[in-house]
């Protein structure tokens, strides 16, 4: 299958080192000049990816055509264009669901939502797919760990839940400057919480479902510094704090002016 990118940003340009590096047969991939400094770089780093002088020229030399670009980009930068209805498009474009996007790549109606998230370089993390198309399940197998949603309405719900990356990595940073702040060099600092949490996202991901809700507790003793330190932020409410804000992300938030790059 000849894969064509239209829009090579950050993500576009993850997932196809991820796609390179997982081994294998590789598909060729055409790319479109939008994005051009990693176009031009993964070109010459891959032979299996072409660079193109247009996104036209992508789209005709392509079975599966991947749109990634600007949300609110998205109506301008298709609007000229012109598909094939055999041709299936995969979307890593937020905001706009596989029914909307359908009406502007017809006659190409087989339309999959991607949700794919930067460690995915990494062949780590969750790879949301709605609805599932086999096509597509098997050209982005390897990647990360594939979900398969089959109704549209859900996608907004996961998107928001994954909306907590630059948290975590806040949450991250405060408890290594805390450690540096009381008499630990940053290198031991930063080395020793970074694998800790490394440690705990492994047992996490190792949990069965029922064992996932025992978790907090199995990782703390009672009046020990994992339950003081627990307790005293579900005491300042910081959990409900944390919910209620994702809630109001779900309910207020304007997917179609972020980006998906």
């Amino acid at each position: 299958m000849k894969i064509g990118f239209l829009g090579v940003g950050t993500v576009s340009a993850a997932v196809i080192e991820a796609m390179a590096s997982r081994g294998g047969k590789q598909e060729t991939i055409y790319l479109s000049p939008r994005g051009e400094k990693r176009s031009t770089d993964l070109a010459a780093k891959f032979d299996h990816c072409i660079r193109l002088e247009s996104n036209q020229a992508v789209i005709d030399a392509s079975d599966m055509v991947v749109l990634s670009m600007l949300p609110n980009q998205v109506d301008d930068a298709l609007a000229d264009l012109t598909f094939r209805e055999d041709q299936i498009i995969a979307s890593f474009v937020a905001g706009t669901p596989p029914t909307g996007i359908a009406k502007l790549t017809a006659p190409a109606t087989q339309v999959s939502q991607l949700i794919p998230l930067p460690p995915i370089v990494h062949h780590k993390g969750p790879l949301v797919i709605c609805p599932s198309h086999p096509d597509v399940v098997r050209e982005f197998a390897g990647l990360g760990d594939i979900v398969i949603l089959e109704d549209e309405n859900q996608i907004r719900i996961l998107s928001v839940a994954s909306a907590m990356m630059s948290t975590y990595f806040t949450f991250q940073n405060t408890v290594i400057k805390w450690t540096e702040d009381n008499g630990i060099d940053h290198d031991t600092a930063s080395k020793y919480f970074r694998s800790l949490l490394e440690g705990l996202a492994i047992e996490g991901q190792a949990a069965t479902d029922e064992e996932v809700a025992h978790l907090p507790v199995e990782h703390e003793t009672p009046g020990g510094l994992n339950f003081r330190n627990r307790t005293g932020l579900e005491q300042d409410g910081w959990f409900d704090a944390l919910y209620a804000r994702l809630q109001d992300t779900y309910s207020n938030a304007n997917l179609k002016a972020k980006s998906s790059e």
